[in-house]
């Protein structure tokens, strides 16, 4: 049997596995990047990086769900894995705390643990070198993910495209 025949069986074999204990599993749910267990996140499905606002503060997101800001390049929380739902729609996920990024209907920013909840995707605008996130649940009322100058989080109500809050540089990790 030659090299070829031999990588085309056991690919053939691969996918054959793969389509079966899709089948048999309900519960689980498997692509070649990520694997989601129970709606728990397990492993790496997007891209690493930190959202570091034009006033100097980095987005986080703690383990009990409280949405704050940085100054501390070194925090782990600030890490996020940003998920592309369609084009210009991202799903934001902080890595240590396991919870995404969404606004509830306050216009306050919270960690999420459901990732089908439609309150954790938001819509990308470039904006010059920078990108604003306006949630997909609020574009109507057009609330947006900021920080104010002092680092505290600003709710959605009380901002609007074009201000220095709503900027936000994504930094690869």
């Amino acid at each position: 049997m030659d090299q070829e025949e031999e990588i085309s069986q056991t690919s053939t074999c691969d996918v054959a596995a793969s389509k079966s204990h899709l089948l048999g599993n309900e519960h689980h749910q498997k692509n070649q990047k990520s694997v989601i267990v129970d709606r728990r996140v397990i492993k790496h499905y997007g891209r690493r990086m930190k959202l570091n606002c034009r006033h100097g503060y980095n987005i986080l997101i703690l383990q009990n769900g409280k949405v704050s800001s940085s100054d501390d390049d070194t925090d782990s929380h600030c890490i996020m894995e940003f998920t592309s739902m369609s084009p210009g729609h991202v799903r934001i996920r902080g890595v240590e705390a396991n919870l995404f990024l969404a606004m509830n209907k306050d216009g306050l920013l919270y960690g999420e643990a459901d990732p089908k909840n439609n309150s954790t995707i938001f819509i990308e605008q470039p904006e010059g070198p920078y990108s604003a996130y306006l949630s997909l649940k609020y574009q109507k009322k057009k609330w947006y993910v900021a920080i104010k100058k002092n680092g505290k989080i600003k709710l959605g109500p009380t901002t609007k495209r074009g201000q220095h809050a709503t900027h936000f540089l994504t930094i690869v990790v």
